[in-house]
């Protein structure tokens, strides 16, 4: 048994030592840290170390450039010099407060409807003005700063449609205008009412006298 182990042993070295004929053994006259140094094989070179030059860079100082801000002008808030609020348990308000050209007021009573008017200096420097009314109508607003509604322009009917609406006014004109009524015409009682109204009337002298007596 230990004759058929040596035997594989040297049979799994032959074969080593056959397909790498630069290696020395398993561990077999190792000379040094790589067992490639028996082998024959050229040695890599040492590697040689230059040093790089370094060139100064070249930076070149900018000249401040100033910042252009893009804002309109503003008007400073004037300081507020008075100012009010009460309400009551009905829902009416009314609050308010004065700062010379800058102020507001408003109310609302107890059915809901609101109105309030306020200034402000614009970035003119113009005092513009604001009155509004919220109610049953809606919101409606008018200012010093808000386009004025101009009467609009009305053009002229074309030629048929003119003729069309004169004839539509006659018409309705003309059904408008009350018909004429035609004279009353009387006709006479026939002889047995005349004789009863005869004998009625005679009937009503006859006790108007007797009461008189």
């Amino acid at each position: 048994m230990n004759a058929l182990t040596v035997l594989s042993l040297a049979a799994v070295a032959a074969c080593s030592v056959a397909h790498m004929p630069w290696y020395p053994g398993m561990y077999g006259a190792y000379p040094g840290v790589h067992p490639w140094y028996r082998s024959g094989l050229p040695l890599m070179p040492e590697p040689t170390l230059k040093a790089m030059s370094v060139e100064p860079a070249n930076i070149q100082a900018m000249a401040p450039v100033p910042w252009a801000y893009n804002m309109a002008p503003f008007a400073s808030m004037a300081p507020i010099h008075s100012q009010y609020n009460a309400r009551d348990e009905f829902g009416r308000y009314s609050f308010g407060y004065n700062g010379g050209f800058n102020n507001r007021a408003e109310m609302r009573d107890a059915f809901g409807n609101v109105q309030g008017s306020y200034n402000y200096v614009d970035s003119d420097g113009k005092v513009q003005t604001q009155h509004y009314v919220a109610d049953a109508l809606g919101f409606r607003v008018s200012g010093t700063n808000l386009p004025e509604a101009t009467a609009p322009e009305f053009l002229d009917y074309a030629a048929d449609v003119a003729a069309a609406r004169a004839e539509h006014l006659a018409a309705h004109e003309a059904a408008a205008a009350p018909a004429a009524m035609p004279e009353p015409k009387y006709i006479d009682y026939t002889p047995e009412v005349a004789a009863a109204r005869a004998e009625h009337q005679a009937a009503h002298e006859e006790a108007s006298a007797a009461a008189a007596v």
